[in-house]
């Protein structure tokens, strides 16, 4: 019993740890990331209520009306999270200036992780700990997932997986 119990555990956490990979969309041979076609609905973004790294509450309500903003799921133990990370601050020095609005939402981590590794790595934008019901109400499938929107809260674009500064740059340049 123990050791079906074992292997059934190790089962679940090889699934998990492919996760960080798994997409919707089709696989581009040099994996980066995709556009997903759930933005061509343009679609009004979902409510949630997450905690930042000292456990105060936010949620997605405040930014809206405000300015752009892009949501971007990722991970601590994430290699394409890590890997995609110079773009990503690029594009957050390039774009932060003119008023979009950087939320990274890190997932199965720790505040205290999160915190040392934004810390470490030069991530100077809003950290929240993504939650379960952020996860479904964002309809995240694995991470990286970078979300865009415009400032009235309207789904613009979205990437799934490792992404490419020129691809950051394309969907950023429909929000403003």
């Amino acid at each position: 019993m123990k050791r079906f119990l074992l292997v059934a555990l190790l089962g679940i956490f090889v699934a998990l740890l492919l996760s960080c990979s798994k997409t919707e969309n089709k696989t581009v041979p040099d994996n980066t990331g995709t556009v997903s076609t759930q933005a061509a609905s343009e679609t009004s973004s979902p409510t949630f209520a997450t905690p930042d790294l000292d456990g105060n509450i936010h949620t997605l309500s405040e930014y809206k009306g405000k300015s752009p903003l892009v949501l971007n799921f990722w991970g601590t133990w994430c290699p394409p999270c890590r890997a995609e990370l110079p773009d990503l601050k690029k594009i957050y020095a390039d774009y932060g200036p003119k008023g979009v609005i950087f939320v990274g939402l890190a997932t199965r981590d720790t505040p205290e992780s999160v915190r040392k590794f934004a810390a470490d790595n030069g991530m100077d934008w809003t950290m929240l700990l993504a939650n379960q019901d952020a996860l479904i109400s964002f309809q995240i499938s694995g991470v990286p997932t970078t979300i865009f929107y415009d400032r009235n809260g309207v789904e613009r674009g979205r990437l799934i997986g490792m992404s490419s500064y020129d691809q950051f740059k394309a969907q950023m340049d429909k929000i403003l």
